[in-house]
């Protein structure tokens, strides 16, 4: 009997052994499974996972910001997701915001559209752990780790020297911005406001928003056209602006009209070539999608970061307009 008892108890200290075994086996590929998600190896070789969240997916301004970004993604062994909504929209960028944290990412890069929304959602990112980076416009109230950009309203007053330049000081003017909920959109046309208020000889005569939407920047600009036919002008602040205005001068026969744009669309570029658009400010989307990245990387090496890195604009026209291809 003793024998037998024996026997049973070493084949259950067998059994209990075999599953203990499993069971640590079966943890370990769980914490490593956990770890992925959460954006690291679970091989203890770190490599984050940053989300990038654009204004609107598919814009050429954006395919640049991620073409920058994927770069400097490769280059730093960082795995990137990009998310943005297909059309512009602050809800819907709040939501991907809100899911970014929810996953747990290591590092979110975002628009501070508008601030009043978007700082306690890049605060709440903050207090769980996430670093934040702003880019293309900032939410400076936020605990964001820095903002990488434009200095939009130096850009602002860029576009209005360049009004100033290209017409003498004298004209009446109408302005499409990209949206009256965007803090960017705001600032440059404050920026052109301060320029413009300098010459008594230049008016702004209307201002509507195009939602960044070509076809809206049509309507607007068209409708603008025939509400204010004093208007010799115009001057878009996003993307999509210049070629929109242009399309409804042509449409109304308006070809005196002085068009100065935002941005680096080929379509822009060509029409600065063909004499149709007078000139455009020309960002450096590339540029603030991999410093952005860059920069949280830098952060995760305990390196300080300064709050805010400004990348410069540049005027260009006929005089420079290949330059625009590189930028």
């Amino acid at each position: 009997m003793d024998k037998k008892w024996m026997a049973a108890v070493a084949v259950l200290l067998g059994i209990l052994t075999y599953l203990f075994i499993g069971f640590a086996h079966h943890s370990s590929k769980m914490s490593s499974i956990v770890k992925e998600l959460q954006g690291h190896r679970g091989n203890g070789t770190q490599r984050y996972h940053f989300v990038l969240i654009e204004q609107e997916r598919y814009n050429p301004y954006w395919e640049m910001v991620e073409k920058g970004a994927d770069q400097a993604a490769q280059e730093y062994g960082i795995d990137i997701e990009f998310a943005g909504a297909v059309r512009n929209n602050v809800n819907e960028q709040l939501n991907l915001l809100e899911k970014a944290i929810a996953a747990r990412v290591d590092g979110i890069i975002v628009q501070g559209l508008n601030e009043e929304n978007f700082t306690p959602v890049i605060d709440k990112a903050v207090k769980r752990g996430i670093p934040v980076i702003t880019i293309d416009t900032d939410a400076p109230s936020s605990q964001r780790l820095a903002y990488v950009g434009t200095d939009n309203m130096a850009a602002g007053e860029r576009l209005g020297e360049l009004v100033v330049e290209t017409t003498g000081g004298s004209g009446k003017i109408g302005v499409i911005i990209g949206s009256d909920q965007s803090a960017n959109q705001l600032q440059r046309l404050d920026g052109l406001r301060q320029v413009v208020e300098q010459h008594s000889g230049l008016e702004i005569v209307d201002v509507r928003s195009s939602n960044i939407s070509h076809m809206e920047a049509i309507q607007q600009a068209a409708s603008m056209l025939r509400e204010h036919p004093e208007i010799d002008i115009l001057i878009g602040t996003s993307a999509t602006d210049a070629l929109g205005m242009l399309q409804a001068a042509k449409s109304l026969k308006r070809d005196t009209l002085t068009i100065i744009g935002f941005d680096t669309q080929k379509e822009t570029l060509a029409a600065i070539r063909n004499g149709e658009i007078e000139a455009t400010i020309a960002q450096q989307p590339y540029l603030i999608g991999g410093m952005a990245v860059k920069l949280l990387y830098d952060h995760f090496q305990g390196q300080p970061l300064q709050s805010e890195y400004y990348t410069e604009v540049k005027v260009l026209d006929s005089s420079n307009v290949e330059e625009g291809e590189s930028l």
